[in-house]
């Protein structure tokens, strides 16, 4: 119900710049262009609700998951640029989980680390350890960094660093991160200083079948 004024909106919105072609100015042809791209980007808020609101144990879900091999299929999937260098560590935890949850907990890491890069060359590690009733996960990056006054903002739900008119930023994606992460009984924390990267960690409880 809440898509279908926007699917209505971007189709006005073409049909007004194929009727109009020939008596838009350059200013109105940029206004279009950002009316299209904020009915996208709110598309986008509903559709990162959705998943936000279905987040929950789900009955049957778990698995034995090898960490290292499930951060390389997710790096496949996210095909980060040919200059970004993305280090695995070697030793990596495999425990009984939800895979496609966890999955989605690195890819919105690592895909923020690639997206929030402040150069077009960069590096990322990813790195897990064994602490026995739990895993401990480690996203770090060469990036930016994050000043100390935002390290509990960008967990919260819509909530972004920067104001573009164009922007595929919703501010959703580490507020999933922390639910998810907060529904396997872990916790997440970033470490990061203004210009020295970031480094976003976090636990995740095994499932007792395997404790």
């Amino acid at each position: 119900d809440l898509k279908a004024p926007l699917r209505a909106i971007a189709n006005l919105a073409n049909w007004l710049q194929e009727d109009m072609a020939d008596k838009l100015t350059e200013e109105t042809r940029e206004q279009l262009n950002l009316l299209r791209d904020r009915v996208a980007r709110m598309h986008d808020l509903i559709e990162g609700l959705l998943v936000y609101s279905r987040i929950g144990p789900i009955a049957g879900s778990a698995e034995p998951v090898d960490t290292r091999a499930l951060v390389v299929e997710t790096l496949d999937s996210l095909a980060p640029p040919a200059d970004f260098e993305v280090e695995i560590a070697p030793e990596m935890p495999t425990l009984i989980t939800d895979r496609l949850q966890l999955g989605q907990v690195f890819a919105n890491l690592i895909g923020n680390a690639i997206k929030h890069h402040h150069r077009s060359q960069g590096r990322i590690r990813v790195s897990g350890r064994d602490l026995g009733d739990r895993c401990e996960f480690d996203v770090a990056d060469d990036g930016p960094g994050i000043p100390a006054e935002y390290h509990q903002k960008v967990f919260m739900m819509f909530q972004t660093l920067k104001v573009k008119d164009y922007s595929s930023d919703t501010g959703i994606g580490l507020a999933l991160v922390k639910k998810i992460v907060a529904e396997h009984g872990g916790s997440v924390q970033l470490v990061s200083k203004e210009g020295e990267g970031a480094s976003f960690r976090f636990t995740w409880n095994k499932e007792k079948d395997e404790l």
